[in-house]
């Protein structure tokens, strides 16, 4: 059966720290929507683009009593990030509610491969990747906040609070058969920031890309090193100019692109506003900076690369690299990336 159920407990800010709610175990979980509350000084109307209330997500983790981590999002910013992939999962949501110096925006976590059903309605309860809380001890939600002055050099943050929101499917014999005869796949996402050092030609600021399992898709976010600014967020849309995925046993790449042509292809930033006039709509919606590398057309179509193994033996660290071609470079640049994997519960 289908459940959606509230966290009773609320997640309270406080600057630059890890807070934390237990999850509910008593079912298998496919979703999950966060409603996060902020009031600060100054006009935090007037002074944020929409991508600044997401500013006070540094990151988010779901880690099981066994150390097992499904979720992770960790590194600068990484709200902004989730933003973007909300807008491209999710077309058509309000996402946010200014009331003069409090804001309101929600964003979801969704395990599954189709956020849409075949009659394009909202999927919560997707089940082709779930969370098994109830194979753990304990399954914690964390998140990572900021600074206060994260969001905005005019306005500080004072305070905030995080709502949860939970779907799923019960956790008894039936439920677990449905999850299983999806494929009984589990999220095993990771995240790392790249600093280049330097400009690089020709795909060669290269990561290894996580193998030993499926990996879904892949998120890149370019973060300058400049101060924070009232009239934007601290996106760098001329450092990274090409990335490509190359499977370095079949000595062959699978994708390689400009990024300006992925920018140009992304979804507009909802709401993004005019600096200091709340509720209009800027000309310059544009996201640069931000990347996805969606793998699910290149092998399995619901779970992306299998990463496994080549016929005959596992795949190994650096048997499939993620290269970035670097045009422009200042010290403490980074890139921000997060590997969406999957795999298959034991």
């Amino acid at each position: 059966m289908n459940i959606t159920k509230p966290v009773n407990d609320t997640l309270t800010w406080a600057a630059s720290s890890d807070v934390s709610v237990k999850l509910p175990k008593d079912l298998i979980i496919t979703e999950i929507e966060g409603e996060v509350y902020l009031t600060g000084s100054g006009a935090l109307a007037a002074d944020l683009s929409v991508l600044g209330l997401y500013r006070a997500i540094q990151g988010l983790q779901i880690r099981g009593g066994s150390g097992k981590q499904y979720y992770s999002n960790t590194g600068t910013q990484r709200g902004m990030m989730m933003h973007y992939l909300n807008l491209i999962d999710h077309p058509g949501t309000t996402w946010r509610d200014i009331v003069a110096t409090s804001q309101y925006f929600t964003f979801r976590l969704h395990f599954g491969s189709r956020p849409r059903d075949i009659f394009g309605r909202r999927n919560p309860y997707d089940l082709t990747c779930a969370i098994p809380a109830h194979k753990e001890t304990s399954l914690d939600f964390t998140w990572t906040t900021g600074a206060a002055a994260a969001i905005t050099i005019t306005a500080t943050l004072s305070s905030a609070t995080m709502r949860l929101l939970v779907h799923g499917v019960t956790a008894d014999a039936a439920g677990e058969a449905a999850w299983r005869a999806k494929g009984g796949m589990i999220p095993i996402s990771s995240s790392e920031s790249y600093d280049p050092g330097a400009t690089k030609s020709s795909y060669s600021g290269q990561r290894d890309i996580p193998t030993g399992n499926f990996v879904r898709r892949i998120a890149i976010m370019a973060i300058d090193a400049t101060a924070y600014t009232s009239s934007g967020p601290l996106l760098k849309d001329d450092q990274m100019t090409e990335v490509g995925v190359f499977l370095g046993r079949e000595n062959r790449w699978i994708y390689q692109a400009r990024a300006k042509a992925i920018e140009l292809q992304n979804p507009k930033f909802d709401g993004m506003q005019v600096a200091n006039t709340p509720n209009t709509q800027s000309p310059h919606n544009t996201t640069g900076g931000l990347y996805q590398i969606d793998l699910r057309g290149f092998d399995h179509p619901d779970f992306g690369l299998d990463a496994r193994s080549y016929p005959g033996h596992p795949m190994s660290t650096s048997d499939i690299k993620l290269g970035m071609t670097i045009g422009a470079y200042g010290t403490g640049e980074t890139e921000q990336i997060w590997y969406d994997q999957v795999q298959q519960y034991q």
